[in-house]
């Protein structure tokens, strides 16, 4: 399946990146270019496939083999990444930079993950780029459809895909997205992993790779650009000694993900004709749930996240200031099904403790970092939920708090 991921945020680098394996996979941004780029984002794990001490040398969060690594490299450019033939670059597009040294994370990163796995090739490139590319099946959209540019609208209109995926738990997106995208199937994708993009400014990271001989970088991945220092398609590249590389991260462009093991990339909710034809098509990296599987979640941790916010982010501060969004969940949730369910602050307590102890990151700092970045979205879900309920008093009363946040 030929799938354009609509952003080239946390969510589209990782998801295109989740999806290389038997799909033509490219990010489509505004400002890539016409000649493109590439990212390379890191997948971590608490195990590390190069590691003899590890469990039976490999493990299933960390390491995907075989398939297409990479996707279709041609990435919407319309030509070879890479400088050699056709052949020569398909055959080192399906191979993953794996082998990388574990490390820890930089100071201030966030994530707390001792190893990196493994890295894979994601080619970013335009939407006049991808539109000369031929046809695409399925464009996922990583942006609200009613804040999506006039001209990424056309374009998307332009390719007419068959099928439009919003990744928005907002209320109403997935009508939204009918309504501006009339004649394509429309469904809501909602993300089963966790990603964050290095913030620009952040301290930009070596990563190290060994090739299997002197002029091999990065485990396979060509480092030759289209033209002279354009490596990787801008990304910087360095060599060394022996076929061992240095490759630079730049800040605001590096993107690590945690996929647990074994589980669906999204779940997927929708008309069950589109549901039925996209998990056939895709398979197990999606999971097809009822609608009320993708819009309930937000109303139980939404208010939670919007807590944390106003707390500046302070995960410590959150766990101690439980009864405001313990409340507002269960006005939420209320509105939705329409009888009261309770959320109890013992549970939340347990919960998110649970998920220090589950998430292979330091989520207690990702989660502020995150979320912060979505203030925006998480106040208009629940002045949403507010406005469609008798008795909203929590609701309305963090839908302030956010609002204050910008006074």
């Amino acid at each position: 399946m030929r799938v354009l991921f609509q952003g080239a945020g946390a969510i589209g680098i990782a998801g295109a990146a989740l999806f290389t394996d038997g799909h033509e996979v490219a990010v489509v941004s505004r400002t890539a270019g016409p000649n493109g780029r590439a990212a390379f984002p890191w997948r971590v794990s608490t195990f590390d496939p190069t590691d003899p001490g590890g469990v039976g040398g490999g493990h299933g969060s960390c390491r995907q083999g075989g398939g297409r690594a990479g996707g279709n490299n041609r990435g919407a450019t319309g030509g070879e990444t890479g400088g050699g033939t056709g052949r020569e670059n398909e055959r080192e597009n399906e191979r993953e930079t794996e082998g990388a040294e574990g490390r820890q994370a930089s100071a201030g990163s966030g994530w707390s993950v001792t190893r990196v796995a493994a890295t894979r090739r994601v080619t970013i490139s335009d939407w006049a780029a991808a539109a000369a590319d031929g046809s695409w099946d399925l464009i996922v959209l990583t942006t609200r459809p009613d804040d999506l540019d006039a001209e990424v609208v056309s374009a998307i209109r332009d390719i007419s895909p068959a099928f439009i995926a919003t990744t928005s738990q907002v209320e109403g997106d997935l009508d939204r997205a009918r309504a501006v995208f009339p004649g394509t199937q429309a469904v809501i994708f909602g993300p089963a992993f966790l990603s964050e993009r290095l913030d620009p400014g952040a301290p930009a990271e070596v990563v190290r790779a060994e090739g299997s001989r002197a002029g091999d970088a990065d485990g396979g991945v060509r480092t030759e650009g289209n033209r002279t220092e354009a490596a990787d398609g801008g990304v910087l590249t360095t060599g060394g000694l022996d076929g061992e590389v240095g490759r630079k991260a730049e800040p605001g462009h590096e993107v690590r993900f945690w996929a647990p093991a074994g589980a669906p990339r999204f779940f997927v909710a929708g008309p069950s004709t589109a549901v039925r034809s996209l998990v056939s098509r895709l398979g197990r990296l999606v999971l097809p749930v009822p609608m009320e599987a993708v819009l309930l979640p937000p109303r139980v941790f939404i208010p939670f996240v919007a807590e944390l916010s106003v707390r500046d982010g302070s995960w410590a501060a959150l766990k101690s200031h439980l009864d405001r969004p313990v409340k507002a969940a269960s006005e939420a949730v209320r509105t939705r099904l329409g009888a009261q369910v309770p959320v109890f602050g013992s549970a939340a307590h347990f919960v998110l403790e649970a998920v220090e102890r589950i998430v292979p990151i330091d989520v207690t700092s990702y989660a502020g970092r995150h979320f912060n970045r979505h203030v925006g979205q998480t106040r208009d879900m629940l002045a949403g939920w507010a406005e469609t309920a008798d008795s909203a008093h929590a609701l309305r009363e963090l839908v302030a708090a956010l609002d204050a946040l910008d006074d």
